[in-house]
């Protein structure tokens, strides 16, 4: 009964969600690299940083496509692991505004990788969040 409750989401929709997220990955290096190799003009620049924003959108709506063919328990623990990850995320942002106020405190952390550290953080909360319905 319980391998049953927390059952996966169905197989067919995970190929998609897949394929949107490397080709979420790929679109984003390529605009960086396409930034900073090509120096595109003015109103090509915004095009070119604009790629990876419509493929994540594109990613958003197949992952919203899986959760809603998932059992409500599964979308609770996924509700659980977003709340927590969010709120995470905020007291990590508040501390490093806080250090970076500091004299000494001067932070050199590429912020435009910073979301990289969320996959993991969203992964932790949500095995805690899963812990926490076992």
């Amino acid at each position: 009964m319980e391998q049953e409750a927390l059952a996966p989401a169905s197989p067919a929709r995970i190929p998609r969600l897949v394929v949107a997220g490397g080709v979420f990955m790929i679109s984003y290096f390529l605009a960086r690299h396409g930034m900073h190799a090509w120096a595109p003009v003015s109103h090509w620049d915004i095009a070119v940083m604009s790629m990876p924003l419509l493929v994540f959108f594109w990613l958003v709506w197949e992952v919203q496509r899986v959760l809603r063919h998932i059992d409500e328990l599964q979308r609770r623990i996924h509700l659980e692991a977003l709340a927590l990850a969010f709120l995470t995320v905020l007291l990590a942002l508040m501390g490093l505004g806080l250090i970076e106020e500091t004299p000494k405190g001067r932070i050199t952390l590429p912020f435009r990788d910073m979301w990289f550290a969320l996959l993991p953080l969203y992964g932790i909360c949500y095995l805690a969040a899963r812990r926490h319905y076992r």
